[in-house]
């Protein structure tokens, strides 16, 4: 049986079980958090807004957007990154396991940790995160010659691949189950996946939209427009065309 299979109280000492738990819940409610929020920002991403708004006017969801990017950063180095003094990390949390666990089921547990190890490129995109929280979001820094300081940017896949392995390394200080770190899960009711609240209020954006409607409401302006897309342009609006019952065009 695997380290990871069995319950607290078979690989801790008993007078850090208490401790484990309430610690272990903690970081596992914000990775829940954590990752939810980036849910949200790939599914802001991959959507048509460019079909749906003129620039300039899709004000509300780049706001957010940044908003929930910013908020990623925020979480991530909280969980990752922190050097406060008193700071609960992922980090000082796989360490003081060390000391909590039986004789043992030390060797299984160093085994499973060192397999967990954060690559190159997930180090890289943490120090980026950990710039952009410090001379960026928390505080507006400037340089030695009184220029502001240049962080660097992100992008959203980036993020989703660090926290990927962020949470793996949390699978691995877990005892006795496997925890959702999401609150959008793939559960069904009747066979059919539940639909996410994100998805059906995006859909509502494009169900009335011009972009999407265009070939029945100005069927003559369609065929000069039509003329003008490329194949994949076609290809993205017959697919969301089809989500709503409407024929390909």
């Amino acid at each position: 049986m695997s380290i990871n299979e069995k319950k607290p109280e078979d690989v801790l000492k008993p007078e850090f079980i208490q401790k484990y738990k309430e610690l272990h819940e903690d970081i596992w409610h914000r990775l829940v958090e954590t990752n939810t929020t980036i849910t949200i920002l790939e599914k802001i991403q991959n959507f048509p807004f460019q079909h749906i708004y003129a620039p300039g006017e899709n004000i509300f969801w780049t706001t957010v957007s940044w908003d929930f990017l910013h908020i990623v950063i925020v979480f991530l180095h909280a969980l990752v990154k922190d050097q406060g003094k008193n700071a609960h990390t992922l980090n000082v949390f796989k360490n003081k396991i060390v000391k909590w666990l039986k004789d043992s089921e030390k060797e299984a547990y160093f085994k499973k940790i060192e397999d967990a190890k954060f690559s190159q490129s997930t180090k890289a995109v943490l120090d980026k995160i950990t710039n952009m929280r410090h001379q960026l979001l928390a505080h507006r820094l400037l340089d030695e010659n009184g220029y502001l300081l240049n962080p660097g940017g992100i992008v959203v896949s980036e993020i989703r691949s660090a926290y990927d392995d962020v949470e793996k390394l949390f699978n691995m200080c877990s005892f006795g189950a496997r925890y959702v770190c999401n609150f959008y899960t793939n559960d069904t009711v009747g066979g059919k996946p539940i639909e996410k609240d994100i998805d059906q209020l995006l859909d509502l954006i494009v169900k009335d939209s011009y972009w999407l409607n265009q070939p029945e409401r100005y069927p003559m302006r369609w065929q000069c427009a039509k003329d003008a897309r490329t194949k994949p342009e076609i290809a993205e609006l017959n697919k969301w065309r089809q989500k709503f019952g409407l024929p390909s065009v």
